[in-house]
């Protein structure tokens, strides 16, 4: 087994070399910074949901803009794609829910948020063509003839199967501009996470909004990139002058600005493309990417990335969708000492970051790596390297450590609940990209 130089954590790099033994529960005791780079306890915790095996591919995006959250206005367009590799003609189905702004079930009723009515079959498939991985390519868009948004706020778009089996749940956000919010990424201020986070600071006008309870009528939500799971509350305005409020270097809004994603790109299936270092054929192709290392602890690098995202697209084929193959993809990491005592998990957006059985990492003694394998349309994609315990906690930033210059966008998102109202609506919405952090 090959053996590498023990891993050292952002903050020895700053002080001296850590000199323990090489187990992960001890390395979380003399490294409680790991801790707070990977778990935050502002951070309201949203599971997304994981789809059956055979569905795959899940694209949804707002308007023509394949990237980002799925963020629409009242008269805008949504559009949800999968693939079904049963490929059995199987009928499936759509509904729409409301929540509130904390994604908890609100209480309207249909009507009182949509023209028309739901529980409709999609009706716009494509079968796959010249692949050797046979699939069903299924496209819905809303608002369509049977289904309009008439409220903003947030979503689930829910599909179901023939037998009433939910296969995938997704969470959209209709906007109504009512006001404006200016965002800003900023280094954190405090001595243990100035190196590791990132602080986003942001201005909302309350001018021409009915206000009476402020702490009751308002609600302020950040997001990191396009990661549901990284949604918190902004708490409570830092201060307010005149018509505007101010949140700057809260805590809530403090996020560990993790790494560069790695990227691999498969857009030609055959020969190859970026991080890929070689091609098998056999029933489908398979493609091996080149080994990662763990990068905690060594310098950072900047690598331009897409945040987590992915996009389809193939050279076989005109048509993306329905021309674009399936391959084996084999994801490796080389194995370091402290590895051994957690779970090691591959993700990104094309499985939501949803750390499970299919896409954990196993040591393969024969070559010194901890690998997977997984299915994988053709086209160009962002992965990050995960970790868990043996007591079921979560480390995102364990293997590829927290860098304060990372490249990252994040989201603020407005809500307002008039007096008397029974829902939250979403008033206003703003970005920023630490690109252009200041300090």
């Amino acid at each position: 087994m090959i053996r590498y130089p023990f891993w050292r954590s952002p903050l020895a790099s700053l002080k001296k070399e850590q000199k323990t033994k090489n187990t992960l529960k001890l390395f979380l005791k003399q490294n409680i910074l790991l801790i707070l780079l990977s778990t935050s306890g502002f951070a309201q915790v949203l599971t997304e949901f994981s789809p059956p095996e055979h569905i795959k591919t899940i694209v949804f995006y707002a308007n023509e803009q394949t990237t980002s959250l799925p963020i629409v206005s009242l008269n805008g367009t949504i559009t949800l794609r999968f693939d079904d590799l049963n490929a059995d003609d199987s009928p499936y189905f759509y509904t729409v829910e409301r929540a509130n702004a904390h994604w908890k079930k609100s209480d309207l009723f249909k009507p009182d948020y949509m023209e028309g009515y739901d529980d409709v079959r999609i009706q716009t498939y494509s079968y796959s063509l010249g692949t050797l991985q046979s699939y069903i390519h299924y496209s819905l868009q809303l608002p369509n003839a049977q289904t309009r948004i008439t409220k903003s706020g947030n979503y689930t778009l829910n599909i179901w199967d023939e037998n009433r089996n939910l296969v995938i749940q997704e969470r959209f956000v209709v906007v109504n501009e009512l006001t404006s919010v200016g965002v800003q990424v900023k280094r954190a201020q405090t001595i243990e996470d100035i190196e590791t986070h990132q602080s986003v600071h942001f201005n909302v006008s309350t001018e021409g909004l009915n206000l009476r309870i402020p702490k009751e009528q308002l609600n302020f939500f950040v997001v990191q990139n396009q990661q549901w799971q990284t949604w918190r509350s902004a708490g409570a305005a830092t201060y307010t002058l005149g018509n505007r409020l101010s949140f700057t270097y809260k805590p809530e809004t403090r996020f560990a600005a993790g790494n560069e994603y790695h990227f691999f790109e498969t857009q030609d299936i055959r020969g190859g493309g970026g991080n890929v270092a070689y091609v098998m054929r056999d029933s489908l192709f398979t493609s091996v990417l080149a080994p990662q290392w763990v990068r905690a602890g060594r310098p950072y690098t900047y690598a331009p990335d897409i945040n987590g995202d992915f996009r389809i697209n193939t050279f076989q084929g005109a048509n993306p969708h329905t021309e674009s193959d399936y391959s084996n993809v084999v994801f490796s990491l080389f194995a370091e000492d402290f590895l051994f005592d957690a779970e090691h998990f591959v993700v990104g957006d094309f499985n939501q970051h949803i750390i499970s059985e299919k896409n954990n990492l196993k040591f393969n003694p024969d070559t010194g790596r901890f690998e997977t394998t997984l299915l994988i349309k053709q086209g160009i994609y962002n992965y990050k390297f995960v970790s868990r315990d043996r007591e079921g906690n979560s480390y995102d930033n364990l293997i590829s450590g927290s860098y304060w210059p990372t490249e990252n966008t994040y989201w603020v998102f407005v809500y307002y609940r008039p007096l008397g109202a029974r829902c939250d609506e979403l008033i206003a919405l703003g970005s920023a990209n630490a690109k252009d952090i200041g300090l």
